[in-house]
C-alpha cells in the first residue's frame, strides 16, 4: 500500500491541474466513477459526518487561536462549515432519512481518522483542516456523478464554500513568515497527513465492488489481497490527480509537498 502511495507521488509531482471544467471531465473520462457512487443515504451520511466533525474540530480551536481577529474569523469560517453540514442533512431530510441515523455507520470511522490526524498545536490543526477538507471536497465532489442530477448539484453547492480555505492560507502564511521554523514543521505535518487521508478516502469504496468481486462471494487472504491490489489500481489516476491538487494546496502555503 504504501509503495503504491510513493509512486503515485512521483507521478503527482509535475502533475499541472487544469481547471475545474477540463479537470472533471478529464477524470470522468481516466475513472468512470458513476458505478461506483455510494446510494444517496450513505453517500450523504459520509460527507455530512465530515463536516460536522471539521466544525467540532475548528470551534474546539477557537479557545487556543492566537490572537482575537483569527478568533473571530476562524468563529466565521466554523459557522460555514456547519451550514454545509446543515445543507447535506437537509438533501437527506428532503430523502426520508434522519440525518444522524445516516451519519452513525460512519462516525467511527471518521473519527478514528481523527484521532490519528490530530495536530499539536493551533497551526496543525488550522492545516489538517486546511487540507483534508479541501481534498476530501474534491473527492467527493467527483465521486458525486454518480447521484441523481438534482441532488448532485446540491451537493456541488454546499461543498463550493472557500470560506476557511481563504481564512486558513492568510493566517498560516502570516504566522509562517515571523517563524521559520514554524514552515518547517509544518511542511513535514502537510506530508504526513496525506497518507492518512489517502486511507480515508479508500473508506468510501466497497473494494470487492471497485473489483467486480460479489459481495457475498468466499475469498482466501490471497484473494482478499488481490482484490484491493485491483481496487487500488482502478483508482490510481484519480488518487494522482488528488494527490497533485495536495500540492498545489501545499505550494499556495510556500511549503514542499
Amino acid at each position: 500500500m504504501f509503495e503504491w502511495l510513493k509512486k503515485l507521488r512521483q507521478k503527482a509531482r509535475d502533475f499541472v491541474l487544469p481547471e475545474r471544467e477540463e479537470r472533471t471531465a478529464r477524470n470522468t473520462a481516466k475513472v468512470n466513477l458513476k458505478p461506483y457512487t455510494p446510494e444517496p443515504k450513505v453517500f450523504l451520511g459520509q460527507v455530512a459526518y465530515l463536516h460536522l466533525s471539521y466544525f467540532e474540530i475548528l470551534t474546539a480551536q477557537l479557545k487556543v487561536s492566537p490572537n482575537t481577529a483569527y478568533k473571530a474569523e476562524l468563529s466565521e469560517a466554523a459557522s460555514k462549515s456547519f451550514e454545509q453540514y446543515r445543507a447535506l442533512a437537509r438533501k437527506l431530510a428532503g430523502l426520508g432519512f434522519e440525518a444522524t441515523d445516516a451519519m452513525d455507520p460512519f462516525t467511527e470511522r471518521i473519527q478514528t481518522f481523527h484521532s490519528n490526524t490530530t495536530g499539536i498545536d493551533w497551526y496543525e490543526a488550522i492545516l489538517k483542516i486546511y487540507l483534508v477538507s479541501g481534498l476530501l471536497d474534491d473527492f467527493y465532489t467527483r465521486l458525486a456523478v454518480g447521484l441523481p442530477l438534482e441532488l448532485r448539484e446540491g451537493v456541488e453547492k454546499a461543498l463550493s464554500d472557500h470560506t476557511f480555505e481563504r481564512f486558513a492560507k492568510r493566517a498560516l502564511v502570516e504566522a509562517m513568515a515571523d517563524d521559520p521554523q514554524l514552515q518547517s514543521r509544518l511542511a513535514l505535518w502537510g506530508r504526513r497527513l496525506m497518507g492518512d487521508v489517502l486511507l480515508e478516502l479508500r473508506g468510501a469504496f466497497d473494494n470487492r465492488k471497485l473489483a467486480g468481486i460479489p459481495k457475498g462471494k468466499s475469498l482466501t487472504s490471497a484473494e482478499e489481497r488481490e482484490v484491493n491490489l485491483s481496487s487500488y489500481s482502478k483508482l490510481e489516476p484519480l488518487v494522482t490527480e488528488l494527490i497533485a491538487a495536495h500540492s498545489l494546496r501545499m505550494d499556495a502555503l510556500g511549503l514542499a509537498a
